[in-house]
């Protein structure tokens, strides 16, 4: 019989269609392995969408490599083919794609692009867990694909993160890498991470998911909970036991969530659904129905003019609304030079984190939460 850890990790690869599957304290420790088992020279360049999370680049800065940055496309938020076809720079080791928000990126161009270089393409799938290109699982396309077991991600580990590898070779040395490197993170942190995903079961909903988001974050800041980021590594300085495992606890709420995941990509569907064909009704444009149409969204973006007013009102109305990404590498605070990424870089990019809103497809959203957020909308969001 197989201990839970080589189950959990056993149904993953099941539900993607093979590979091996990692587990790992955070998404961008398995990135970080990854490169690694690439065996990439240090100082290559990696390829990535100027719009993701600083968790990103500094992941790639771990390794021992320097992040390169492609604008968006405005529709998708995705990395740009055309964008992609006007970088000339001869020492590219990688490409990683982003499927932003669970949409899923044009997988034909960028494979190809990639092919004609002879590099490896990465999957960043922290947005996604279900999401199709063509038929075809995203996770599936590139030499491995890391994914988030946050809090807010389609797939929640309560933290944790997920690395499928799709390659052999790249597979045994990210399986020497953990073996011989890798962290347990023992009892007190099980303990801690366990607590928290009791608390999130129980107190997280549509009309609380602001206030405690901000209670939780306040909480990481003094040690008082586990986050997704430490203040070091906000300023690209790599935390101590970077490398460190699932916890029981994450292992078994993983396979939770297994036992569930079909019903919620059923869920987020629906919502997507929902939010298309109200949107307009309400004066905001919703997203080209060929770019989410049959989706299973992890959020979905809209445009606004007036953001901060709206993500302020909705905080003090009790109404979720998030904000990915606040700057083209979120959160807001970051000091985005230390990751080699200049103001002007991404002007796309940076259009998007003036003016973009997310909506919830979580579960925990039925009908009633997001008729109450349209109605929110409707009262107080500007079109742009």
């Amino acid at each position: 019989m197989s201990s839970k850890p080589e189950q959990f990790s056993q149904e993953v690869a099941g539900f993607m269609g093979g590979g091996r599957c990692f587990l790992l304290a955070k998404g961008r420790v398995g990135l970080y392995v990854g490169l690694r088992a690439l065996q990439l020279p240090r100082g290559a360049k990696i390829v990535m969408p100027g719009y993701t999370c600083m968790v990103v680049p500094s992941a790639v800065q771990f390794a021992g490599l320097d992040p390169v940055y492609v604008d968006i496309d405005p529709v998708t938020y995705n990395l740009d083919p055309q964008q992609l076809e006007t970088e000339t720079r001869k020492d590219i080791a990688a490409l990683i794609v982003q499927h932003t928000y669970g949409i899923p990126c044009q997988m034909a161009p960028l494979s190809q692009w990639a092919a004609s270089r002879s590099i490896p393409v990465i999957e960043d799938c922290c947005h996604t867990f279900g999401s199709r290109y063509q038929g075809r699982l995203c996770g599936t396309f590139g030499s491995f694909a890391f994914m988030s077991g946050q809090w807010n991600k389609p797939f929640s580990t309560g933290l944790g993160g997920l690395l499928l590898v799709h390659d052999a070779e790249v597979a045994d040395r990210s399986a020497h890498i953990i073996a011989t490197e890798g962290h347990d993170p023992g009892w007190l942190k099980n303990a801690v991470l366990h607590a928290q995903i009791v608390t999130y079961r129980a107190l997280v909903r549509p009309g609380s998911a602001m206030l405690l988001t901000s209670l939780y974050r306040l909480c990481n800041k003094y040690g008082l909970a586990i986050g997704s980021s430490s203040q070091g590594e906000m300023k690209g300085k790599m935390p101590a036991r970077y490398l460190t495992t699932l916890s029981p606890c994450q292992v078994s709420q993983g396979l939770r969530e297994m036992t569930r995941i079909d019903d919620h990509i059923r869920h987020r569907t629906r919502m997507v659904a929902f939010y298309q064909a109200e949107l307009p009704r309400i004066g905001l444009t919703p997203l080209p129905s060929d770019v989410a149409q049959g989706l299973p969204l992890l959020r979905y973006p809209v445009r606004v003019a007036n953001k901060q007013e709206l993500l302020d009102l909705a905080a003090r109305a009790r109404v979720e609304i998030g904000s990915w990404f606040e700057v083209p590498l979120h959160p807001a605070g970051t000091q985005m030079e230390w990751f080699g990424y200049r103001q002007g870089m991404c002007p796309e990019a940076e259009a998007a984190s003036r003016e973009v809103i997310n909506l919830p497809t979580h579960p925990k959203v039925h009908a009633n939460a997001a008729e109450r957020t349209l109605a929110f909308l409707r009262k107080f969001a500007r079109p742009t």
